[in-house]
Protein backbone atom coordinates (compact mmCIF):
# COMPACT_ATOMS: atom_id res chain seq x y z
CA UNK A 1 0.00 0.00 0.00
CA UNK A 2 0.76 3.64 -0.22
CA UNK A 3 1.93 4.06 3.26
CA UNK A 4 4.11 0.96 3.07
CA UNK A 5 5.65 2.03 -0.38
CA UNK A 6 6.43 5.56 1.85
CA UNK A 7 7.59 3.35 4.82
CA UNK A 8 10.16 1.68 2.44
CA UNK A 9 11.53 4.33 0.68
CA UNK A 10 12.16 6.44 3.84
CA UNK A 11 13.59 3.52 5.71
CA UNK A 12 16.22 2.50 2.99
CA UNK A 13 17.61 6.58 3.27
CA UNK A 14 17.59 6.22 6.06
CA UNK A 15 19.98 2.87 6.38
CA UNK A 16 21.82 4.76 3.20
CA UNK A 17 20.76 1.48 1.09
CA UNK A 18 19.07 1.76 -2.50
CA UNK A 19 16.23 -0.39 -2.34
CA UNK A 20 14.16 -1.62 1.13
CA UNK A 21 11.14 -3.92 1.05
CA UNK A 22 8.77 -4.67 3.72
CA UNK A 23 7.66 -7.75 4.96
CA UNK A 24 5.25 -9.16 8.02
CA UNK A 25 8.11 -10.55 9.88
CA UNK A 26 12.05 -10.18 10.62
CA UNK A 27 11.75 -14.21 10.49
CA UNK A 28 10.14 -13.43 7.48
CA UNK A 29 13.07 -11.06 6.18
CA UNK A 30 15.51 -13.47 6.66
CA UNK A 31 13.60 -16.19 4.96
CA UNK A 32 13.57 -13.92 1.99
CA UNK A 33 16.93 -12.91 1.99
CA UNK A 34 17.84 -16.59 1.70
CA UNK A 35 15.11 -17.28 -0.90
CA UNK A 36 16.43 -14.87 -3.03
CA UNK A 37 20.26 -15.12 -2.55
CA UNK A 38 19.76 -19.26 -3.82
CA UNK A 39 17.57 -18.45 -6.31
CA UNK A 40 19.32 -15.54 -8.10
CA UNK A 41 21.57 -17.19 -10.46
CA UNK A 42 24.03 -14.15 -10.54
CA UNK A 43 24.99 -15.27 -6.85
CA UNK A 44 26.52 -18.15 -6.41
CA UNK A 45 24.75 -20.11 -3.28
CA UNK A 46 23.14 -23.52 -3.88
CA UNK A 47 21.96 -26.63 -2.08
CA UNK A 48 24.88 -27.60 0.22
CA UNK A 49 26.68 -24.96 0.64
CA UNK A 50 27.75 -23.83 3.93
CA UNK A 51 26.69 -20.76 5.46
CA UNK A 52 28.30 -19.58 8.93
CA UNK A 53 26.34 -18.55 11.83
CA UNK A 54 26.85 -17.80 15.50
CA UNK A 55 25.53 -20.26 18.05
CA UNK A 56 23.56 -17.65 19.72
CA UNK A 57 20.78 -16.26 17.33
CA UNK A 58 16.78 -16.55 17.20
CA UNK A 59 15.77 -19.67 15.51
CA UNK A 60 14.59 -18.07 12.39
CA UNK A 61 18.21 -16.92 11.69
CA UNK A 62 18.76 -20.98 11.04
CA UNK A 63 15.39 -21.80 9.88
CA UNK A 64 15.43 -20.60 5.96
CA UNK A 65 18.96 -22.15 5.63
CA UNK A 66 17.40 -25.03 6.66
CA UNK A 67 14.68 -24.66 4.29
CA UNK A 68 16.59 -23.73 0.99
CA UNK A 69 18.98 -27.20 1.64
CA UNK A 70 21.83 -24.65 3.06
CA UNK A 71 24.03 -26.40 5.90
CA UNK A 72 24.50 -24.09 8.91
CA UNK A 73 28.22 -24.43 9.89
CA UNK A 74 28.07 -23.09 13.66
CA UNK A 75 30.92 -21.00 15.14
CA UNK A 76 31.23 -20.31 18.98
CA UNK A 77 30.38 -16.51 20.56
CA UNK A 78 33.05 -14.15 22.29
CA UNK A 79 31.35 -13.83 26.06
CA UNK A 80 32.10 -9.83 26.18
CA UNK A 81 30.24 -9.25 23.07
CA UNK A 82 27.27 -12.23 22.48
CA UNK A 83 28.30 -11.92 18.35
CA UNK A 84 30.30 -14.19 16.41
CA UNK A 85 33.77 -15.04 17.88
CA UNK A 86 35.31 -13.65 14.43
CA UNK A 87 38.86 -15.30 15.00
CA UNK A 88 37.29 -18.84 15.00
CA UNK A 89 35.78 -18.17 11.61
CA UNK A 90 38.92 -18.88 9.45
CA UNK A 91 38.76 -22.63 11.57
CA UNK A 92 35.35 -22.73 10.03
CA UNK A 93 35.80 -22.43 6.46
CA UNK A 94 35.99 -25.43 4.31
CA UNK A 95 35.69 -25.89 0.27
CA UNK A 96 31.53 -25.90 0.70
CA UNK A 97 31.59 -22.51 2.70
CA UNK A 98 30.73 -19.54 0.79
CA UNK A 99 28.89 -17.19 3.07
CA UNK A 100 28.63 -15.57 6.58
CA UNK A 101 25.40 -14.90 8.32
CA UNK A 102 26.60 -12.20 10.54
CA UNK A 103 23.85 -11.25 13.55
CA UNK A 104 24.32 -8.52 15.74
CA UNK A 105 22.88 -9.54 19.33
CA UNK A 106 20.64 -6.88 21.63
CA UNK A 107 22.01 -3.72 19.68
CA UNK A 108 26.01 -4.72 19.71
CA UNK A 109 27.38 -4.40 16.41
CA UNK A 110 29.92 -7.61 14.90
CA UNK A 111 33.62 -6.95 14.35
CA UNK A 112 32.99 -6.19 10.44
CA UNK A 113 35.99 -4.73 10.18
CA UNK A 114 37.56 -8.54 10.49
CA UNK A 115 34.46 -10.40 9.29
CA UNK A 116 34.86 -7.96 5.84
CA UNK A 117 38.94 -8.82 5.67
CA UNK A 118 37.61 -12.86 5.99
CA UNK A 119 34.91 -11.94 3.51
CA UNK A 120 37.15 -10.65 1.04
CA UNK A 121 40.02 -13.21 1.17
CA UNK A 122 37.83 -16.54 1.52
CA UNK A 123 35.28 -14.66 -1.01
CA UNK A 124 32.39 -15.17 0.45
CA UNK A 125 28.84 -13.70 0.49
CA UNK A 126 28.14 -11.51 3.95
CA UNK A 127 24.36 -11.43 5.04
CA UNK A 128 23.47 -9.50 8.11
CA UNK A 129 20.22 -10.43 10.88
CA UNK A 130 20.27 -7.21 12.22
CA UNK A 131 16.72 -7.57 13.61
CA UNK A 132 17.85 -6.90 17.57
CA UNK A 133 20.38 -3.87 16.57
CA UNK A 134 18.21 -0.84 14.05
CA UNK A 135 20.03 2.05 14.61
CA UNK A 136 23.78 0.48 15.53
CA UNK A 137 26.44 2.10 14.00
CA UNK A 138 30.02 0.19 13.61
CA UNK A 139 32.67 2.88 12.16
CA UNK A 140 29.78 5.65 11.04
CA UNK A 141 28.04 2.74 9.32
CA UNK A 142 24.69 1.87 9.82
CA UNK A 143 24.25 -1.81 10.87
CA UNK A 144 22.01 -4.05 8.94
CA UNK A 145 24.21 -2.64 5.53
CA UNK A 146 27.73 -4.45 5.69
CA UNK A 147 25.95 -7.20 3.71
CA UNK A 148 24.66 -7.71 0.46
CA UNK A 149 21.59 -7.90 1.98
CA UNK A 150 20.22 -7.18 5.69
CA UNK A 151 17.24 -7.92 7.72
CA UNK A 152 15.03 -5.88 10.91
CA UNK A 153 12.28 -6.60 12.98
CA UNK A 154 9.69 -4.44 14.02
CA UNK A 155 7.97 -6.93 16.83
CA UNK A 156 6.63 -4.64 19.28
CA UNK A 157 9.59 -5.39 21.71
CA UNK A 158 12.04 -3.73 19.24
CA UNK A 159 13.19 0.20 18.96
CA UNK A 160 10.42 0.70 16.30
CA UNK A 161 7.54 -1.37 16.07
CA UNK A 162 4.54 -2.16 13.50
CA UNK A 163 3.06 -4.65 16.19
CA UNK A 164 4.08 -7.24 13.50
CA UNK A 165 6.69 -6.25 10.86
CA UNK A 166 10.28 -6.86 9.18
CA UNK A 167 12.23 -5.04 6.40
CA UNK A 168 14.90 -6.01 4.14
CA UNK A 169 17.74 -3.62 2.40
CA UNK A 170 19.64 -4.08 -0.31
CA UNK A 171 21.49 -2.29 -3.17
CA UNK A 172 21.34 -5.12 -5.22
CA UNK A 173 18.36 -4.16 -7.57
CA UNK A 174 18.30 -8.10 -8.83
CA UNK A 175 17.77 -9.41 -5.08
CA UNK A 176 15.35 -6.68 -4.51
CA UNK A 177 13.34 -7.39 -7.17
CA UNK A 178 13.70 -11.55 -5.96
CA UNK A 179 12.39 -10.25 -2.61
CA UNK A 180 9.46 -8.02 -4.47
CA UNK A 181 7.88 -11.45 -5.77
CA UNK A 182 8.55 -13.91 -2.99
CA UNK A 183 6.20 -11.41 -0.71
CA UNK A 184 3.65 -11.69 -3.05
CA UNK A 185 4.03 -15.44 -2.72
CA UNK A 186 5.58 -15.17 -6.42
CA UNK A 187 3.65 -12.76 -8.28
CA UNK A 188 5.13 -10.24 -10.51
CA UNK A 189 2.64 -7.22 -9.75
CA UNK A 190 4.94 -5.54 -7.50
CA UNK A 191 7.78 -5.59 -10.11
CA UNK A 192 8.96 -2.74 -12.01
CA UNK A 193 8.04 -3.41 -16.20
CA UNK A 194 12.12 -4.13 -16.98
CA UNK A 195 12.75 -6.31 -14.04
CA UNK A 196 14.97 -9.79 -14.11
CA UNK A 197 12.52 -12.42 -13.31
CA UNK A 198 9.84 -11.84 -16.17
CA UNK A 199 9.08 -9.95 -19.53
CA UNK A 200 5.78 -8.07 -18.72
CA UNK A 201 3.35 -7.59 -21.77
CA UNK A 202 1.63 -4.50 -19.98
CA UNK A 203 -1.49 -6.53 -19.36
CA UNK A 204 -1.67 -6.27 -15.49
CA UNK A 205 -4.62 -8.76 -15.01
CA UNK A 206 -2.04 -11.11 -16.18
Amino acid sequence: GEKVNEFEKKFAQQMGSKYAVMVNSGSSANLLMIASLVLDKNIDLNEGDEVIVPTLSWATTYYPLQQYKLKSKFVDINLNTLNIDENAIISAITKKTKAIFAVNVLGNPCSYKKINEICKKYKLILIEDNCESLGAEYNNKKCGTFGITGSFSFYFSHHIHTIEGGMIVTNNESLYQYCLSLRAHGWVRDLPDKNVLFEKNGNNFE
